[in-house]
């Protein structure tokens, strides 16, 4: 199974408790409408759970088929770590959404002023130690965008391989500006597989055995590119 991952630095105000503390002193209950609690992570760190309450409109007919609508209570969750590398602080995000902004939201309002939180992004860096850990590494994936062909001409473009790609043997890419969107690699180390992808805008999947590996060696390097 695939699973994403974003990451998020961020810094507390002079003062503040571990953000953990603060987290569990604000659990979800029947009088909130959003909360916290733990739950046992895959990766070796506790998992906090934000959860918030929202309400769905459901359609429903009748058998002459005029519809009928009914509002339907919900509780979304998002599942996220804190991590402390090289005394650089950041939030792990599992499977994010389209956005976070609920979370950031709320974790804010708990620290109050002085809460401060970046996405790190792979647009310029990406880790380097889960390429010299691995046994063998393919690219088996690549999009590009932003590809001058002409004054008036940019595209988009995708290469696939089962036997890996070499970007400098790409000849339509050379000489021609453009900008890495994704990556996709298959690993094998020590007789077991997985896949690595990674998004400019600081996504990255994994799947296979080797996911948590990879996960924990991209984060060795994530306090240099932050």
């Amino acid at each position: 199974m695939q699973t994403r991952f974003r990451w998020y630095r961020f810094q507390l105000p002079r003062g503040t408790p571990d953000l953990a503390e603060v987290i569990d002193g604000h659990p979800l209950s029947q009088e909130t409408n959003q909360g916290f609690t733990r739950i046992n992570g895959a990766l070796g760190h506790i998992i906090h759970r934000f959860l918030w309450r929202s309400k769905v409109v459901v359609t429903q007919f009748d058998d002459s088929g005029t519809p009928a609508y009914q509002e339907v209570a919900t509780v979304n969750f998002t599942d996220f770590s804190i991590l402390y590398i090289d005394d650089v602080a950041f939030l792990r995000i599992e499977n994010p959404g389209r956005s976070i902004k609920d979370l950031l939201n709320a974790l804010e309002s708990m620290v109050g002023l002085g809460f401060t939180c970046k996405p790190v992004t792979f647009d310029t860096r990406k880790p380097t130690t889960v390429f010299e850990s691995i046994e063998v590494i393919k690219l088996i994936g690549l999009k590009v965008t932003g590809v001058v062909l002409g004054e008036d001409l940019v595209a988009s473009m995708e290469f696939a391989s089962k036997v890996g790609i070499t970007p400098e043997k790409i000849t339509v890419l050379t000489g021609v500006n453009h900008k890495t969107e994704s990556s996709i690699y298959e690993l094998i180390y020590g007789g077991l597989r997985g896949l690595l992808s990674f998004s400019s805008n600081g996504t990255v999947k994994v799947s296979g055995q080797l996911a948590p590996r990879l996960i924990h060696l991209i984060e060795e390097d994530l306090a240099k590119i932050a």
